[in-house]
């Protein structure tokens, strides 16, 4: 019968884990994070990608977070002080776009530029050789950050009896650098139409067109293009932008 004892398997005695070490296959730390603003269901989401297990409980607003490496809740933790923070106050863009009409002679369209815009004809006459600068018609728009709007005017006729001149003024997106220093304009849309003089009284319109993607830097004015009205005379469309909470 010893010998039989003898033959017989010895049960496997339960392995104590070494001091400060979880069982195996069991979570190795465990924490709970109080959420002050973020939604705890959409920073569970977010915090799986840690590997780790995440319960989300929206009635307290906490996240229960497990893991079997206890190193990784350190970065779970950082991940969750720069997420949960308040919301951005929704950012306001404006944009004046200034459409300008350049001549070497004396022009009967327009007024005269307002005092913002005369270093801007300062810097066309060295560039574009043009002596005068007359301010045909000026459009605002606002919008949200990363959105868009569009808006049209009248810049009164050319002549007793024409049509009106009319202008507008489209932005597919407007979007602000992360440093919040300049707006980014997406499919930039700018036109005049401008009645032109023909034969026995009558008038043809002439579309005078600017499209861009650009960005302008806030409280500048820019030049953002120029289309030519004919041998003598351009029309520049000038942007400034302004970005308020």
């Amino acid at each position: 019968m010893l010998a039989v004892a003898l033959a017989l398997p010895i049960p496997a005695q339960p392995q104590k884990p070494p001091d400060g070490q979880a069982p195996p296959g069991r979570p190795g730390a465990q924490r709970v994070f109080v959420l002050k603003y973020a939604d705890p269901l959409a920073m569970a989401d977010v915090l799986r990608v840690f590997g780790v297990t995440v319960v989300a409980n929206p009635e307290i607003h906490a996240v229960a977070v497990a893991s079997t490496f206890p190193d990784v809740i350190a970065s779970v933790d950082d991940a969750i002080n720069r997420l949960d923070v308040p919301a951005s106050a929704p950012q306001n863009i404006e944009l004046t776009a200034y459409y300008v009409i350049a001549a070497n002679a004396n022009m009967p369209l327009g007024s005269a530029l307002p005092k913002d815009l005369e270093s801007i004809a300062t810097e066309l006459t060295t560039t574009a050789a043009f002596r005068n600068y007359r301010l045909l018609d000026a459009l605002t728009i606002r919008m949200r950050a990363g959105q868009g709007a569009e808006t049209a005017g009248s810049a009164g006729p050319v002549a007793a009896g024409s049509p009106s001149i009319v202008t507008d003024l489209r932005v597919r997106t407007a979007t602000v650098s992360a440093d919040g220093a300049s707006v980014r304009l997406d499919r930039l849309s700018g036109g005049v139409k401008l009645p032109v003089a023909a034969s026995g009284g009558q008038y043809s319109i002439s579309d005078l067109n600017f499209n861009a993607d650009l960005d302008v830097k806030a409280g500048q004015r820019i030049v953002a293009g120029r289309v030519g009205m004919n041998r003598d005379q351009a029309l520049f469309l000038v942007l400034a932008a302004r970005i308020a909470k």
